[in-house]
């Protein structure tokens, strides 16, 4: 794993009250004791740094009439996304979603407790074909590696 070094800045805004910010992070706080600061801080630090995703898997289902691929922002989202999105968020298990090639993006605050893993469980093969839970820093690098992948397929396309 590589090593990371963060800055933290405190900043004395009045007799009692300081800002404490993290720029790698985006964490900014502002309370009046600096103890009360510093933990706030700590809990986005660390809320930063195990930041896991919820991804579900579905087939490869959307490929046009020429045998080619459809690119997953211009097709629509079918039924079953559809539904798994709505019962993920439903089932409190997280809010949002961003939606990449063949796969739904959920950012988990909190770990799951026993009855949404036994939904994940139950649903899988069903409504989506796998689920797996990622670090947050894993999600970003797939990102950039889909990304990189894309573009060498529109290069060689070219």
């Amino acid at each position: 794993m590589e090593e990371k070094t963060y800055t933290l800045n405190i900043r004395q805004t009045s007799k009692y009250h300081y800002e404490v910010s993290v720029p790698e992070t985006g964490a900014t706080k502002t309370a009046p004791p600096l103890d009360s600061a510093l933990t706030i801080t700590l809990h986005d630090i660390l809320k930063y740094l195990i930041t896991r995703s919820l991804i579900l898997e579905f087939a490869d289902q959307h490929v046009d009439r020429d045998g080619q691929g459809v690119d997953p922002q211009e097709r629509p989202q079918t039924d079953l996304e559809h539904q798994a999105a709505f019962e993920v968020a439903q089932l409190g298990i997280a809010p949002q979603m961003k939606r990449r090639e063949r796969h739904l993006v959920f950012e988990l605050s909190h770990p799951l407790p026993r009855e949404q893993a036994t939904w994940l469980v139950e649903h899988t093969g069903k409504l989506f074909d796998r689920y797996y839970i990622k670090e947050e820093l894993e999600v970003e690098l797939d990102t950039l590696l889909e990304e990189a992948r894309n573009q060498r397929k529109a290069a060689a396309h070219e």
